[in-house]
């Protein structure tokens, strides 16, 4: 080894240290290609720009930069390139959660992923805790009807809409301080669940019946002109019959009473109207029928 060599071999090894300290661009002095040490040089050359390319990349990761694209040919980046990909895809699942998907799970970023996924569970939970705070803000507890807030918000936006005419019926529970005195609050608990459950079979799914006082209900029906409204009583009517032909205590027995309302004309007017009838009703059916609850023997 000569001289020239040994000073290039310095030079060299003077670079490889700068590479380290990470001085990526440190300039490979230039060898003839028929010298021995000219293949190391080369090496050392594209080490040297390899490094300087991965380090812009890295860099660009570490601001968030996730757009770069990486330099093609350059091996060094290929876990880096895999990370980028892992990032890409959680800022994309991050604009999934934002926008209410919660059913994102990581499993590709060790530690990160548990407390991410943990943060996904605490949303999760409390979307739970938020959904059914507002679907008890509108429902009955006893009977899961609407209750009278939903019914009154209803009221208000189908006067605003489209779907005349609407049809209303107000139904109240015969007897039930009867069955409250006499057999107790839990068996006239269950009468109001019971008539709860027929009346809503007896409707349409976009139908809406609420509970809207003790034992007084309102069933709104869009788009249902009179006759319509009154075959929807005729099956309340059958189903009633039904259910009390299987029921030995405490029947069910519902005074109804059927108003339809117009465009232009107030649904508030049309309830007054089938409240009114649905009282006429239930005097008539005690007059007829005096007091029908049947009761255990033993009971007065």
């Amino acid at each position: 080894m000569d001289q020239r060599d040994i000073r290039l071999i310095e030079k060299l090894t003077h670079q490889i240290e700068g590479l380290l300290r990470g001085e990526f661009t440190v300039r490979v002095p230039a060898v003839e290609p028929e010298a021995a040490l000219a293949p190391l040089s080369a090496s050392i050359a594209r080490l040297a720009l390899s490094l300087q390319e991965t380090r812009a990349f890295v860099l660009a990761l570490s601001q968030g930069r996730l757009e770069v694209t990486p330099p093609p040919g350059n091996h060094l980046v290929g876990q880096f390139k895999q990370l980028q990909a892992s990032l890409r895809h959680l800022a994309w699942q991050t604009q999934q959660i934002a926008a209410g998907d919660l059913n994102q799970r990581v499993d590709f970023l060790g530690e990160f992923s548990v407390t991410f996924n943990r943060l996904i569970d605490t949303l999760r939970e409390k979307e739970r805790a938020e959904e059914q705070v507002r679907y008890l803000s509108i429902h009955d507890p006893l009977t899961d009807l609407y209750n009278r807030y939903y019914f009154e918000a209803e009221m208000a936006r189908l006067q605003r809409g489209r779907s005349f005419p609407v049809s209303l019926l107000v139904a109240d529970l015969d007897g039930l301080k009867t069955i409250n005195d006499n057999l107790g609050h839990a068996a006239g608990d269950l009468c109001l669940r019971g008539a709860a459950a027929l009346m809503r079979r007896c409707i349409r799914a976009n139908d809406v019946i609420a509970r809207v006082g003790g034992d007084e209900f309102v069933l709104i029906l869009p788009q249902t002109d009179g006759e319509t409204a009154a075959g929807v009583m005729v099956r309340i009517r059958e189903e009633e019959a039904e259910c009390n032909r299987v029921r030995s205590v405490y029947p069910i027995r519902i005074s109804m009473g059927i108003a339809t309302c117009a465009k232009g004309q107030s649904l508030t007017e049309a309830l007054k109207r089938a409240d009114k009838r649905m009282y006429k009703e239930k005097s008539r059916r005690k007059e007829g029928l005096k007091e029908t609850t049947k009761l255990p023997h033993g009971d007065t």
